[in-house]
């Protein structure tokens, strides 16, 4: 490794590297701070280091200056170099360390954050009576507010399952409030030791493999008196045929019946993820053998095929009379919308087959029954999920750390 010389050297730019920060842009920054100082000729007077978290990840990017020990939040490429030449603007000033004590900028953005001082003594106070446990469940989330408030509800109506004494919170993945970290924190401040993260999400790809381990490894980095553990996805559940069954019945198809000419057409959302892929041709399959009808197809809304349009094809050339959509998806949304006007659109252009839209697989209230065992698997020390954190853990060291795209 190098060993500079530090001689002559009179600041010190310390840039944050912690994952939420690179999300933000924090390569380019460093990128850009350092170009600066070749520029200006500074590279004898301004050394630079990448840092890990330094713990204001809402101020993200930040970058802390010695011996003056200002912290700045950098937010681009233009207040990176302006750091360099010390032009920095007041509001992108957030605190400057003294000998007696950290004086916040009253012009900056930043906000006041978790306080260690109130963390430490709720800790002590909660010495007596054991550890303060808390099920914090994960949500995708949805641009329509509506799935959103559907994700709340369910908790709300699930709350009771769990002992009251453990704390009960709700976040979500993206598209809404409040994410996982935000999700994390309320359950620190509310005095948590142990938090398990239970994904309510379907399938097992990308968001419960990588993006929800990636949060959890970086809240234990922040929070090393927290226990972590992760719970694992609904997947393969005897359950979520009751709900699907419930679904059909309530279009009109009643299970028990032998239906000749019928055909269930299982609609996902649809990734890249080929075991999540496989998950849901075993679900299709699992569900023709619950039914009696002639087909069980499968199709996918995005990313990956059938189409909805391809495995509606399939269906009549397989012979189908009439076609039963089923979406699996957990929430309304986007697709929902969009699903209900092909169901439409379809129906319009083969008359000759009865095309209809069953309802989505939704929070059905057996859906709390999967999810509190997935809880109670976490809490016990049993649950899959924590082989996923150690894959995480390893894929990370592989390739770094997992950056997923936060929608607000």
């Amino acid at each position: 490794m190098t060993t500079w010389d530090l001689q002559g050297m009179q600041r010190h730019l310390l840039i944050c590297n912690g994952s939420t920060c690179m999300e933000a842009g924090a390569e380019e920054v460093t990128l850009a701070v350092r170009d600066e100082i070749a520029k200006q000729q500074l590279d004898a007077k301004i050394h630079t280091s990448r840092t890990r978290c330094n713990g204001r990840c809402k101020d993200k990017c930040v970058v802390i200056s010695y011996p003056d020990a200002t912290w700045y939040n950098v937010p681009d490429t233009t207040i990176a170099r302006k750091i360099v030449t010390e032009d920095v603007p007041p509001e992108n000033v957030l605190f400057t360390l003294s000998p007696s004590g950290l004086s916040r900028n009253t012009d900056s953005k930043a906000i006041k954050g978790i306080s260690k001082e109130k963390v430490a003594k709720r800790q002590r106070a909660l010495g007596e009576n054991g550890v303060k446990k808390a099920v914090l469940f994960v949500g995708h989330g949805s641009r329509l507010e509506q799935g959103n408030e559907e994700v709340r509800e369910f908790v709300e109506r699930s709350k009771h399952l769990i002992d009251p004494a453990i704390l009960v919170e709700t976040c979500f993945l993206e598209f809404a409030s409040p994410n996982i970290e935000d999700g994390i924190e309320l359950c620190v401040e509310k005095g948590a030791e142990e938090i398990h993260v239970i994904p309510i999400i379907l399938l097992h790809a990308g968001h419960s493999k990588l993006h929800i381990p990636a949060e959890i490894e970086h809240a234990s980095e922040h929070f090393p008196h927290v226990t972590f553990t992760y719970g694992q996805t609904i997947g393969i559940h005897d359950e979520i045929f009751e709900i699907l069954k419930a679904r059909l019945q309530e279009a009109g198809l009643d299970p028990a019946q032998k239906h000749e000419d019928t055909a269930v057409l299982l609609i996902a959302r649809g990734g890249s993820d080929p075991a999540a892929n496989g998950d849901f041709y075993k679900i299709s399959r699992l569900l023709w053998e619950q039914l009696d009808v002639k087909w069980v197809e499968s199709a996918f809304m995005g990313v990956t095929t059938p189409s909805v349009e391809e495995g509606i094809e399939r269906c009549m050339k397989l012979g189908a009379k009439r076609i039963v959509m089923l979406p699996y998806f957990l929430f309304t949304g986007i697709l929902m919308e969009r699903m209900k006007k092909m169901c439409v659109e379809y129906q319009q252009l083969n008359t000759d087959v009865s095309i209809e839209l069953a309802d989505y697989f939704g929070y059905h209230p057996r859906l709390q029954n999967v999810l509190i065992e997935r809880a109670k698997q976490a809490m016990s020390g049993t649950s899959t999920g924590m082989q996923d954190l150690e894959n995480y853990r390893a894929y990370a060291k592989e390739h770094g750390p997992a950056h997923h795209h936060h929608h607000h």
